[in-house]
């Protein structure tokens, strides 16, 4: 799944992705982010909202340098989007990888 080009243009976070995905799926702008944090708060529970599954996978730290030369521990949950799309007149299932920074 790709972005439009206009959003290309500047990096997309994790949010921001979210919430284009929110505007491909029909849902109003958020719904998927706060599916993902809830999944996340229930540590390993599936969470569901009218055909879309947010599963939470575990936690990620990498370490990412600042502008003073320092590096700093940066801590992100995973989570699966697992949701069905309209392709050429077909229905295909679709899984979809976050990372949200906690």
């Amino acid at each position: 799944m790709s972005l439009r080009s206009g959003a290309r243009e500047r990096h997309v976070g994790s949010k921001g992705y979210l919430e284009y995905l929110d505007q491909t799926l029909g849902f109003s702008r958020g719904t998927l982010h706060n599916l993902g944090l809830a999944a996340v708060r229930s540590k390993g529970k599936t969470k569901t909202k009218q055909g879309v599954k947010a599963t939470y996978r575990g936690e990620t730290e990498r370490q990412v340098r600042t502008t003073s030369h320092h590096s700093v521990p940066v801590r992100k949950a995973i989570f699966l989007i697992e949701f069905k799309m309209t392709k050429a007149g077909k229905q295909v299932d679709r899984v979809v990888q976050v990372h949200l920074e906690e």
